[in-house]
């Protein structure tokens, strides 16, 4: 087994906590600044509205839509979780695209040898770049996933 769910880093995390976790990563709702631009969140984003509109609208959404999977990713994992991290990107990208069939997101899965594995999405914003740059190379202590429709 590649994790165990009841160990994640240095807490201790319940196996029904843990898949309620990934399973929220597929609940979403839309939330509006004052000048009514749509930002999609996952359902648990602790805002509703938001009182001050937004100037980096990728950044915005990057930030409030990560979600750290695994902590302490091994040497022994680190390559394993590519294919993995991709098909859970790949889920969570038809997820988006099911629930807003209109807008274009950018799913990102990073795995960094001895952090974390992290799942996040944003929109693609007109006149806005990316979260991470399209060119970016990854390394061998680094993987970036980026899946886009």
């Amino acid at each position: 087994m590649l994790l165990s769910l009841s160990k994640l880093g240095d807490e201790s995390i319940k196996r029904l906590e843990y898949f309620d976790l990934l399973t929220n990563l597929f609940y979403f709702k839309a939330i509006y600044d004052p000048k009514g631009t749509e930002f999609i969140v996952f359902s648990q984003c602790p805002f509703d509205s938001l009182q001050n509109c937004i100037t980096d609208k990728t950044e915005f959404e990057a930030l409030e839509n990560h979600v750290h999977l695994i902590e302490h990713v091994t040497k022994e994992e680190f390559n394993k979780l590519a294919p993995i991290a991709k098909n859970l990107g790949q889920a969570l990208l038809n997820a988006l695209k099911f629930n807003y069939p209109n807008k274009s997101f950018v799913v990102y899965v990073t795995i960094d040898l001895h952090d974390s594995l992290i799942i996040r999405f944003h929109q693609k914003w007109e006149g806005e770049e990316p979260y991470y740059p399209a060119d970016f190379n990854s390394s061998a202590i680094l993987k970036i996933i980026m899946l886009e429709a």
